[in-house]
């Protein structure tokens, strides 16, 4: 169960950021040819875009969790066997749901005291942009609790794999999938020259 609902907070906030993107894409894009070429601009463009800002480092820290792509210090981690290495996940692990549980805290407390604070331009209240800690908060319990099952039940691929071993793997895997196309390509160039 945690394992699935994981991966539909991963697939929700996978669409989520694209959206975020492309509404921060434009807006920014939008205003900067408006400012230039007509002098006028987008008045929400500025608050909108920093608030979406926010919530696409959030949903992006809760996906670098659930994938395990997320920045850490290994060097203990491999210096000890698999049984240690699990036990430092399960650790590590506890240690980020009690950072959980002071996010949702402070972040329903900053939610609550800024309600009655709007932004200028938007209009909206503040609690959207302090709601983001809450959100953070929930949501990044599910990828660590399955992080922490899968340690708990002797689970130990990918757990503590390096990200420069995934993406020298990653690389490794796209550059044998492009080398006989790109042959085919070089041979069709020269034939019809």
């Amino acid at each position: 169960m945690i394992h699935h609902a994981s991966r539909l907070i991963v697939r929700g906030f996978e669409i989520l950021i694209v959206i975020c993107l492309a509404i921060m894409g434009i807006l920014v894009f939008g205003n900067v040819v408006l400012r230039y070429a007509f002098n006028s601009g987008i008045a929400i463009s500025e608050e909108l875009s920093r608030l979406l800002f926010v919530w696409l480092i959030f949903m992006g820290a809760v996906l670098a969790s659930a994938r395990r792509i997320h920045i850490g210090f290994d060097t203990l981690q491999r210096a000890v066997g698999p049984r240690a290495r699990r036990a430092l996940v399960v650790f590590t692990g506890a240690l980020i749901l009690a950072g959980c549980g002071i996010f949702i805290v402070g972040g329903w407390r900053q939610t609550l005291i800024n309600l009655g604070n709007t932004y200028p331009v938007l209009g909206i209240s503040y609690a959207w942009l302090y709601g983001t800690a809450l959100v953070f908060g929930v949501a990044l319990i599910f990828p660590v609790c399955n992080n922490i099952r899968r340690a708990l039940i002797g689970i130990d691929d990918g757990l503590t794999e390096d990200l420069a071993d995934r993406i020298e793997g990653l690389a490794e895997r796209i550059d044998e999938s492009e080398r006989p196309a790109g042959r085919d390509v070089e041979h069709s160039k020269g034939g019809r020259q």
